[in-house]
């Protein structure tokens, strides 16, 4: 009798450890734009599988990619709401809750990579991305998912400068702050979701888009615009972004994972969009007959400044916070 109360005993112990387990067990789900197959999918799948074994098991994430959880701004509700967890999206799809974030947007504000980066690392980005992405109810874990490694457009004819955008039926994301900059380039701008790109290209409703060079191959735009050419009009990273309540919910050490997994994969994502650019491009030129080159943007440069100036005094970006930037530029 003693030796079949023992053995119950151990069977209870085991379901209550076993009830425990399940319920330390975290399940996120995180959605995001791109192929799963582009460097930025893999990138987050990586990001998910490190989360999970930093965290022993303990916290799994779920990856929804290619629009599966909606479009980039319901995407971005949905995970303030918390109906999703989290979202990795570019820098400019977050200038709504941030008027700092639609400056860096305006194209050629930011003169090069290396100005970007100091920028990021100086405590100006916490008034520009970091407060006001948490008063959205969003954390941010990691600043150093640089997308790109740079700008090109892509195009159904050629485009040898700036003067040849005006009056290209050009797709622009529904923000503020690219309607601002390419309508002052002259381009006719036709808001469309980024997976619907392709068939708007190979239908002639658009003729050109603005892409990361890491993107281009993979959605395959050089099957229906064989035409490359070199943009940088701003800098962005992709932010890993979580519902700040949801995250608060995790163990310290839990949290610590997130930001150490996070950093970890940003260096691998710079590091891997700079391998595969060039080895992109060139399988675009052999494989699509793709041309690529890189035009003067000094033009584009000095027609964005009595522009920005403007858009200081009409309040639509913070006032002096261009020449903040500007003086970080002439300390690099």
């Amino acid at each position: 009798m003693e030796r079949y109360s023992m053995a119950i005993g151990a069977v209870l112990i085991a379901a209550v450890l076993s009830v425990s387990s399940v319920a330390a067990q975290v399940v996120l789900k995180a959605g995001h734009i791109s192929p799963k197959d582009s460097v930025e999918g893999i990138a987050i799948d990586r990001f998910a599988d490190l989360v999970k074994q930093k965290t022993n098991g303990a916290v799994t994430i779920q990856v929804f990619p290619s629009e599966q959880l909606g479009k980039a701004v319901a995407q971005i509700e949905s995970t303030i709401i918390g109906n999703q967890d989290m979202y990795f999206g570019g820098s400019p799809e977050f200038e709504r809750f941030s008027d700092g974030l639609k400056l860096l947007g305006l194209n050629w504000v930011i003169p090069s990579q290396a100005v970007f980066r100091k920028v990021t690392k100086d405590p100006i980005w916490k008034e520009i991305l970091l407060d006001p992405m948490e008063k959205a109810g969003l954390t941010p874990l990691a600043s150093n998912w640089e997308r790109g490694p740079y700008r090109v457009m892509v195009s159904t004819k050629p485009i040898n400068s700036i003067a040849d955008m005006k009056g290209l039926k050009f797709r622009i994301a529904p923000i503020d702050s690219w309607r601002r900059a390419w309508g002052a380039v002259g381009t006719q701008n036709v808001v469309l979701a980024w997976t619907d790109v392709y068939l708007a290209m190979k239908q002639g409703t658009v003729e050109a888009v603005t892409s990361p060079i890491s993107l281009v191959a993979p959605m395959k735009f050089t099957e229906v615009a064989k035409y490359i050419v070199r943009t940088d009009e701003f800098w962005q990273v992709v932010l890993p972004t979580i519902n700040k309540d949801r995250f608060a919910k995790l163990s310290a050490d839990q949290q610590r994972a997130f930001y150490a997994a996070a950093e970890e994969i940003g260096a691998w994502f710079v590091a891997e969009q700079e391998r595969l650019g060039n080895q992109d491009i060139e399988k675009m030129k052999r494989d699509n007959g793709a041309e690529f080159k890189t035009i003067d943007l000094k033009p584009g440069v000095e027609m964005m400044k009595p522009i920005i100036r403007q858009m200081e005094s009409e309040g639509f970006v913070p006032k002096g916070l261009y020449d903040k930037v500007l003086t970080i530029a002439a300390g690099t």
